[in-house]
């Protein structure tokens, strides 16, 4: 009877220990799991402003290429040309000359 008891309380033992660990492992990757799924998230949030930001450059540059179009195929190329010249490069007629203020007050 005392070798039975001994029997018993050392499997009852080995029981609880792998009881424990096998606790432990499902606890470990529950844990890990849900650090990996906090990670997948932030990389999600940081991809979809990354897509926002694209879709807003994609638009401008479509607002853009219609404004040029629109300038193209309309009549007043030479006057646009002008005025870029002008604004953009400092271009002007021969003997014309410009005069800009530069203080503020």
């Amino acid at each position: 009877m005392n070798n039975e008891m001994e029997y018993y309380g050392e499997n009852t033992k080995k029981r609880t220990l792998s009881h424990y660990i096998i606790l432990l492992a499902i606890l470990l990757l529950i844990v890990y799991a849900i650090i990996m799924w906090i990670s997948q998230r932030a990389r999600v949030d940081e991809l979809e402003a990354q897509n926002k930001e694209i879709k807003e450059q994609i638009t401008l540059s479509q607002q853009q290429c219609d404004e040029y179009n629109r300038i193209l195929s309309s009549d007043d190329q030479d006057a646009y040309m002008e005025r870029i010249a002008i604004e953009k490069y400092g271009y002007g007629y021969p003997g014309e000359h410009r005069y800009y203020f530069t203080s503020k007050e």
